[in-house]
């Protein structure tokens, strides 16, 4: 069994009296959509960013991938 979650449409005063309330449905999957005047915005969680990702196409690996760039001579 499924439950669909629907979004709900409050205004900003509604939304800063029942902000606990506002963010346990926030928690549980709802996107809420606060209206100002005419401007409209929206409350939901955001998935953590993990380490994984942060540095996805910054960098770029050079070279041999098991050399350290260390010069080591043999001994004798």
């Amino acid at each position: 069994m499924s439950v669909s979650v629907s979004d709900m449409r409050t205004a900003s005063r509604d939304f800063q009296r029942d902000f606990a309330r506002m963010k346990a449905r926030a928690r549980s999957g709802e996107a809420i959509y606060i209206s100002s005047g005419p401007e409209e915005f929206v409350f939901q969680v955001v998935k953590p960013r993990t380490w994984q990702g942060a540095l996805r196409g910054k960098g770029q690996i050079k070279g041999d991938l098991f050399c350290t760039g260390i010069e080591l001579e043999a001994s004798r």
